[in-house]
């Protein structure tokens, strides 16, 4: 089974994902998943991140299967965020370049950009 989490967001980083799925040829959806998922094997303290101070007037609807969202909100308990903001403050990071995905051991984490730090 599958849910619509509704998001709101910044309008930039809104049309950076639409942009992402029109040059990928997949839905917002799928990319979101990728992203979600990837940011749930890692070893990266998302706790660390920030949300966006940006004014949401934009909005995506993203469509998870119950288990994403299930495993999504053992991480919002522990950082007593709701999963809407738990997603916007990921999606945010990553079109942000402070995550990237990062090769560990054949597979694929999101771990931060040591890079876009050092240049800050």
């Amino acid at each position: 089974m599958t849910k619509i989490i509704s998001i709101r967001v910044p309008p930039t980083l809104e049309q950076a994902i639409r942009r992402n799925a029109i040059r990928s040829n997949m839905p917002i959806s799928t990319i979101a998943r990728l992203i979600l998922e990837h940011s749930l094997c890692g070893t990266f303290n998302f706790a660390v991140l920030r949300d966006t101070t940006d004014y949401l007037d934009a909005k995506l609807d993203i469509r998870l299967s119950d288990q994403l969202i299930s495993r999504l909100r053992v991480q919002c308990e522990q950082l007593t965020l709701r999963v809407s903001v738990y997603i916007r403050i990921i999606l945010y990071a990553y079109y942000s370049k402070r995550i990237v995905f990062v090769d560990k051991d054949g597979r694929y984490t999101l771990e931060e950009n040591h890079d876009k730090k050092a240049s800050a």
